[in-house]
């Protein structure tokens, strides 16, 4: 009862983090505590797995659009799971689709982007569904746009305030944190 009550109070927290849909403005003391630091408060400990998340890596020229794939292998099911990444300076995150994904049956799948911070997340929570499944299998993919001064870089781990780090959550009721593999944009020259 005490561990379904935590995933409860889990979804809420990514739920009440994350904003409506489209929406891509961060409130504004949460982007002046971004503008301050980059750093992101300490990792709460969680327990190491072997489950990872794969960003893939995209190539687009300036003013041309093109997607990421996110994958996720694991070996346990999952009540929940939650990925933040950042990414290039230029890369406009359009949309992210869950078509063809091993979340698309999840109806709560929150997605917040920023692209004012060059941040996105995406999660998803399972309520009256059954648990996302193990094994290997896309997440998500991410849709971009990249601007005329858009630079080559990592699409990597990131941080969303106030509190979403890269975490899911296993059957036990159990926090842990997979191994982050990130992806990389490459910035193509115009022909």
């Amino acid at each position: 009862m005490l561990k379904s009550i935590s995933v409860a109070v889990l979804s809420l927290a990514i739920l009440a983090s994350c904003q409506k849909e489209g929406q891509q403005q961060m409130r504004a003391d949460e982007q002046t505590a971004a503008t301050r630091s980059d750093a992101p408060p300490p990792r709460p400990p969680m327990r190491q797995t072997d489950a990872r998340v794969m960003i893939g890596s995209a190539s687009a020229a300036r003013g041309q659009s093109g997607s990421f794939d996110v994958r996720y292998y694991g070996i346990e099911p999952l009540k929940a799971i939650v990925v933040p990444i950042s990414y290039p300076h230029g890369m406009k995150i359009d949309s992210v689709s869950f078509a063809g994904s091993m979340i698309e049956y999840v109806a709560t799948r929150p997605v917040r982007i920023d692209n004012d911070s060059l941040r996105a997340l995406i999660s998803a929570i399972p309520m009256t569904e059954p648990l996302i499944p193990a094994g290997e299998g896309l997440l998500a993919t991410f849709h971009f746009t990249l601007s005329g001064d858009a630079a080559s870089g990592p699409i990597e781990e990131g941080f969303i305030p106030p509190a979403n780090y890269l975490v899911y959550i296993d059957s036990a009721s159990t926090e842990a944190e997979p191994i982050f593999e990130p992806g990389q944009l490459t910035v193509e020259s115009a022909p």
